[in-house]
């Protein structure tokens, strides 16, 4: 298994998006910059895009076909080996993204392996519920951790997820949906989009998605539960 979306450390190009099971390159009319806090160092340009183009990522989520519940197990197994075999990698991609101590981002990649490990142990489900089209937003902090716990509950129980990571966390984000991919996930089902405030809120009420995931710290996260209440779309806050 290699190491996924490495960027060569004297370039800082537009990270690309994950949607239908491959990277999207684009030039929108804005990017967040990712600087070395030391340094000021330019690391991650992270394109910002508009409606049209983060509404395609729920459209190939609704498309997509789900993860069968045989595949769940071996997914699940995939997943964990070959995240335990890439865990300098993600530790790395943590530590530079949370601007964190190597420690942390070893921490959040640990953290992450043992929650796999935990859905992996818990009882199959017979009854699968009707496709499910989420809508997963990152606040600040454990980027891989929120990654995966924000997603895999969706996935393993048939449904799709589109994640908007905190946009300072993009490459851990995109890693572990290439990751998946990799480890036997259909396409479409696990889509990463980056966007603004304004472009996330018309995704969740324009977009009528059918669960809000949150995962990050409490003031934010009660933000966005409100917004979800008010247009009626149900909410999930994610601790892990």
């Amino acid at each position: 298994m290699t190491g996924c979306c490495s960027i060569p450390p004297r370039e800082a190009p537009a990270i690309p998006l994950w949607i239908h099971g491959r990277p999207v390159l684009t030039m929108p009319l804005a990017f967040h910059e990712i600087r070395e806090s030391a340094s000021q160092r330019l690391i991650r340009r992270v394109p910002l895009v508009d409606i049209d183009l983060a509404a395609s990522a729920l459209t190939a989520a609704r498309q997509a076909a789900p993860l069968s519940a045989h595949s769940v197990p071996v997914f699940l197994s995939e997943l964990e080996k070959a995240l335990v075999e890439l865990t300098d990698h993600f530790s790395g991609l943590s530590a530079v993204e949370s601007q964190t101590h190597l420690d942390a981002g070893k921490a959040d990649v640990a953290n992450a392996i043992e929650y796999i490990r935990a859905l992996a142990v818990e009882s199959p489900v017979s009854d699968r519920p009707t496709h499910t089209v989420a809508l997963a937003f990152a606040g600040a902090g454990m980027p891989v951790t929120a990654a995966l716990a924000l997603v895999l509950p969706v996935l393993i129980h048939g449904g799709a997820v589109t994640l908007v990571p905190h946009k300072d966390a993009p490459s851990c984000a995109l890693a572990m949906a290439e990751l998946c991919g990799q480890c036997g996930l259909p396409d479409g089902l696990l889509n990463v989009v980056y966007v603004d405030d304004v472009v996330a809120q018309q995704l969740l009420v324009e977009q009528h998605p059918s669960l809000l995931r949150l995962m990050g710290p409490s003031t934010w996260a009660q933000r966005w539960q409100a917004v979800a209440l008010g247009h009626e779309v149900p909410c999930e806050r994610v601790l892990a």
